[in-house]
């Protein structure tokens, strides 16, 4: 009976010690594009189980390279959330994009590999715990 109360007891110490708050980092720098950029793609952010909200869009400038760009993200913190560019919500078809959210702006260059054609989903994603923040599809 002893042992299983000090069981008990060690995994809520450690349950808790994982589930501790962490901090998103913030900046709200606005993005300057050039006006000779295309906007490929638009979404809106939506929260699935946290609050998640935001613009994404992804553009292509005159070299032909590609940016996952997020506007006035706002998201729950938690550890070890990501940024993906995936083919639907369960992320088991994904690529990286970014291994750090940032609240409010960011630009990301996206990888050759990165197929908008197949993943028009951005995740914002707990790696540690498989679990969706939020997502927004590009369309």
């Amino acid at each position: 009976m002893k042992k299983t109360i000090l069981l008990s007891f060690l995994m809520s110490i450690l349950l808790l010690g994982a589930c501790k708050k962490e901090t998103i980092a913030t900046d709200n720098t606005p993005i300057v594009t050039n006006v000779a950029d295309k906007t490929l793609f638009t979404a809106t952010f939506e929260g699935n189980g946290h609050s998640v909200t935001g613009a994404a869009k992804i553009i292509e400038d005159t070299n032909k390279k590609q940016f996952l760009v997020i506007e006035n993200l706002q998201s729950d913190a938690g550890p070890d959330i990501r940024v993906y560019l995936a083919t639907d919500k369960t992320a088991k078809d994904f690529i990286e994009i970014s291994n750090k959210v940032v609240n409010g702006n960011s630009k990301i260059e996206l990888p050759a590999t990165a197929n908008l054609a197949k993943r028009k989903y951005v995740l914002i994603w707990c790696k540690q715990f498989s679990v969706l923040f939020g997502n927004a599809l590009l369309k």
